[in-house]
């Protein structure tokens, strides 16, 4: 018998734009937790987490907490590629950083 994976997606229309805010908010929190990820060497999301997500919901009360989240998981991927690309000689930063909006 053959096994078949369905995954739904769905496109959503917003009413309006995103205030600018919330995305210069999230590349804040996001470079925030790069430093300290860098700082202290921190490639495993469930330690970055246990260590900043308090701090950070206190922070930030009026975001949801799936903000932070997800920014803790994109702090470490973002940190482990650069370690990745540092290794290799690729990296032209000294630290990494985010920029983009997202």
């Amino acid at each position: 018998m053959l096994l078949e994976t369905v995954k739904l997606t769905a496109g959503f229309k917003l009413d309006g734009l995103l205030p600018e805010s919330l995305f210069s908010m999230y590349r804040e929190i996001v470079n925030y937790l790069l430093d300290y990820a860098w700082a202290k060497k921190i490639t495993s999301f469930k330690k970055l987490k246990a260590e900043k997500y308090n701090e950070l919901r206190m922070k930030y009360p009026s975001l949801p907490s799936h903000y932070i989240y997800t920014a803790c998981q994109m702090a470490c991927s973002i940190y482990r590629s650069f370690r990745k690309l540092k290794r290799r000689g690729l990296a032209k930063a000294e630290k990494p950083f985010f920029k983009k909006k997202s």
